[in-house]
């Protein structure tokens, strides 16, 4: 039980820290141990399956504060009060934002017919 309980303490650390020297020491083993784990596809598929997890919840949060972002750099441009550097960043900012979301919308597209042509 103790090594389970280690194992998945090193997933943890692993998805919280930078190095795998920090995240052995984190969790009290060998450096070594966690590379020899790492190797194993099952433990390296829980620290990937993790490390996802984290994704898509930092994904999600981004994706709720989206538009309260752009109404934010919607102000800061439209009013005529600040100086010209913050308002012309903004809209630069929207702009950019804006090419993405469209060259997304684009692949996403092109990625789907190709799909929908070999029957993925």
């Amino acid at each position: 039980m103790g090594e389970k309980v280690s194992r998945e303490a090193a997933v943890t650390a692993l998805i919280t820290n930078p190095t795998i020297k920090g995240a052995a020491s984190e969790c009290g083993i060998a450096e070594k141990t966690l590379h020899a784990w790492l190797k194993e596809e099952d433990f390296a598929s829980r620290v990937r399956e993790a490390q996802e997890e984290v994704t898509r919840q930092a994904i999600g949060r981004t994706l709720l504060s989206i538009g309260r972002s752009i109404e934010t750099l919607e102000d800061i441009m439209q009013d005529a009060t600040n100086n010209a550097s913050p308002r012309v960043a903004a809209a630069r900012t929207l702009l950019d934002y804006g090419f993405k979301v469209y060259e997304l919308q684009t692949v996403q597209q092109r990625l789907e017919a190709l799909e929908r042509r070999l029957n993925v």
